[in-house]
């Protein structure tokens, strides 16, 4: 509920509404191809305000569809929950769409948060001293510069594999910037840390 009462907008994808009002969550509007929400529910939610985004196209899959309407909304920055932990075929698609978006991206998982970071801009982000984590390249970064960690990195290059496995971090936080590509930080989530921290 924290990240809810955080948030500018709330979107919902496909049955992911009927979670949210069952759990007193009210999103703004809910995107998908609506194959997994009955239309009683639909139409109660249009009734009480909620707007609902009809996208019919199986080219993409339903998360695909919620990341291109917040980047058309001038939306930079959001976190996703819920896109993880199920049928890993839909697993590896959400986090591939994440991978194709230019958004900066937090995914919650059950364990570890996958923060997909932009290029040309610098990232602070907190883990905690000796939280380890892992840095890939998806599937090509360049001018990378890392620095808090025990593996640093300036102006270095990566590209799709296994190189950037296994770092520590050795102060609270990482510093992380590069200039062309995507990247993507896989760590523990904060809750989960010795440290009690919360994080958004």
């Amino acid at each position: 509920m924290a990240l809810v009462e955080r948030a500018d907008v709330v979107l919902a994808c496909d049955g992911a509404l009927v979670k949210c009002l069952n759990r007193g969550i009210r999103p703004q509007t809910v995107i998908g191809d609506m194959d997994s929400v009955e239309p009683e529910v639909l139409e109660s939610f249009r009734a009480n305000g909620g707007l609902v985004d009809l996208q019919t196209s199986q080219e993409t899959n339903d998360l695909e569809k919620a990341l291109a309407w917040v980047e058309k909304s001038g939306i930079q920055v959001c976190t996703i929950v819920g896109a993880t932990g199920g049928d890993p075929q839909h697993e590896w698609a959400n986090l591939m769409a994440c991978a194709g978006s230019n958004l900066d991206i937090n995914c919650e998982g059950l364990s570890h948060v996958y923060r997909f970071v932009k290029s040309g801009e610098g990232h602070s982000i907190e883990l905690g001293l000796g939280t380890e984590f892992s840095l890939f390249a998806m599937p090509a970064a360049h001018e990378i510069h890392l620095s808090g960690a025990q593996f640093e990195l300036k102006g270095s290059s990566m590209t799709f594999g296994s190189q950037g496995v296994h770092n520590v971090a050795t102060s609270a936080g990482v510093n992380l910037s590069f200039m062309h590509g995507r990247l993507m930080v896989l760590y523990p989530r904060p809750l989960l840390t010795s440290e009690g921290r919360t994080g958004a």
